[in-house]
């Protein structure tokens, strides 16, 4: 229920991960906060699909930054939350070792976090390569420690002497210069003149598709560099992905005595002398408050490499005919070549044995993306030809699966039912400035006390940089309110 009598600090419309964690952030610094969602759930573009029996997450479930001292781990702490503790009653937070594999056409191999075991793994699939390897993981630790300080921070200390100004300014000029020479650098150029085998590039290149969204011609060396740091040191399962964060957010934001209100879709921003007042609602319920966030879909922000369009595919499979190696998260290169992505790449997620939820007893819940082919056909007609080459592809990878790999459906009319936060709010106002900084993205607006809050993407490091906007917007807020 709405409460049109009490005057709120800040008004966040839209449940995404960004405008939760904004909320949930300002709440915990005292601010009263209410969150307008209009689906019944939270979560945003991130939510959960039931087809027959099955349940799919949509959205990440591979998260980065949970580890020790990271993002995740410093925002929790002043959320007030363990993430500690969280992780070992293995409730929300999963760590699996590997959480990953790589399948190429004469390769498999498991992608380990952890340096050693890793290395140990690429030694074991690409005896002739170990010394190239050992250079190349070495100059990419030298990179990332002096860019990790910084785009990996939470949240930023104020120096409290001369000494620790001058050292936070020669730490802000070396990163400075690592970023503009690293982002100089085409990764695919950075990679062969390290001498690394064409099938180690096409398994990186594996890699940067699904955490970044970039190919190996349009990642920069700056891309390798953030992407390999922050893989080898911490990657966890969500179980549920972000819609089970979310409701963990939602109740740290109830707890701090804000609001969380459901099926209420803003249509209006309320003006007094050019400064935000409150939202209006398509009920005609007013909300008052000093700031308002709209936090919109992802979607809506400029894309940083040209937007492809991928297809989701669903399954049922008995958990029987899974090979033993294979992982939860699976990614599959057909050809070393350079054919199109859509005739390529699939990438696998199959629910975990302890997700009784997801799926019937005895059975697996399969998700398979992967990039549509250039076509004028309807989405539709396309959808409906992938079905056989994929199921194809699937019982090569699980031989045994022939007959009891059930098609479920596709993705067709997902996307408008799961982003239906209102743009029209954002086409109200024009666009100032944009914030971006060590990895923060947030929009001012020509109206006072009005911000854009834009999710940054679908994929495991957007997510991560999701985070570090949010922080960064509600430090912003919190003075302004």
């Amino acid at each position: 229920m709405l409460n049109i009598s009490r005057r709120y600090d800040v008004i966040v419309v839209g449940a995404g991960l960004e405008g939760l964690l904004c909320a949930a952030v300002l709440a915990k610094r005292g601010k009263q906060v209410i969150v307008l969602e209009e689906s019944p759930m939270p979560g945003g573009a991130s939510f959960r699909l039931t087809k027959s029996d099955y349940t799919f997450v949509k959205g990440p479930t591979l998260f980065l930054g949970f580890e020790r001292d990271g993002l995740y781990d410093r925002l929790f702490t002043e959320l007030g939350l363990s993430l500690s503790m969280l992780k070992r009653e293995g409730l929300l937070f999963r760590k699996t070792q590997p959480p990953l594999q790589i399948v190429l056409p004469d390769h498999r191999l498991d992608y380990f976090t952890e340096p050693g075991e890793l290395l140990e793994e690429l030694k074991r699939e690409f005896p002739d390569q170990v010394r190239e390897l050992k250079a190349f993981w070495s100059e990419m630790e030298q990179w990332e420690q002096i860019i990790r300080p910084r785009m990996h921070q939470a949240q930023r200390v104020n120096p409290r002497t001369v000494q620790d100004w001058i050292h936070g300014l020669r730490e802000r000029m070396r990163y400075a210069s690592a970023v503009r020479t690293q982002r100089r650098q085409r990764a695919e150029s950075f990679l062969t003149r390290h001498g690394l085998a064409p099938e180690i590039q096409r398994g990186l290149e594996l890699l940067l598709l699904i955490f970044i969204g970039k190919t190996m011609d349009e990642a920069t060396g700056l891309d390798l560099t953030h992407l390999l740091g922050l893989i080898q040191r911490e990657m966890i399962t969500i179980t549920g992905g972000i819609p089970r964060l979310s409701e963990l957010l939602v109740k740290v934001i109830q707890e701090h005595h804000g609001d969380v209100v459901y099926r209420q879709q803003a249509a209006e921003i309320i003006l007094r002398h050019r400064s935000v007042d409150g939202v209006r609602t398509v009920d005609g319920e007013t909300v008052h408050g000093t700031s308002v966030v709209l936090n919109l879909p992802w979607q809506s922000a400029p894309q940083r490499s040209p937007l492809r369009k991928e297809f989701t595919l669903y399954f049922g499979v008995s958990e029987k005919v899974l090979p033993s190696p294979m992982k939860d998260h699976l990614l599959f290169l057909k050809s070393y070549g350079r054919p199109p992505l859509a005739d390529n790449f699939l990438y696998l997620q199959v629910n975990s044995a302890q997700d009784s939820w997801a799926a019937p007893k005895g059975q697996r819940a399969l998700q398979v993306i992967g990039y549509l082919p250039e076509t004028d056909r309807p989405r539709r007609e396309v959808l409906q030809s992938l079905v056989q080459p994929v199921t194809a592809h699937l019982t090569w990878l699980m031989p045994f699966s022939e007959g009891v790999l059930t098609f479920l459906g596709d993705d067709l009319g997902e996307t408008e039912a799961a982003t239906r936060i209102p743009l029209k709010l954002a086409e109200q106002v024009q666009t100032t400035r944009t914030v971006t900084r060590d990895g923060a993205y947030f929009h001012l607006t020509s109206l006072k006390n009005l911000y854009l809050l834009s999710d940054l993407g679908h994929r495991p490091v957007a997510s991560l940089e999701s985070a570090r906007s949010a922080v960064e917007l509600a430090t912003l807020v919190a003075k302004n309110s």
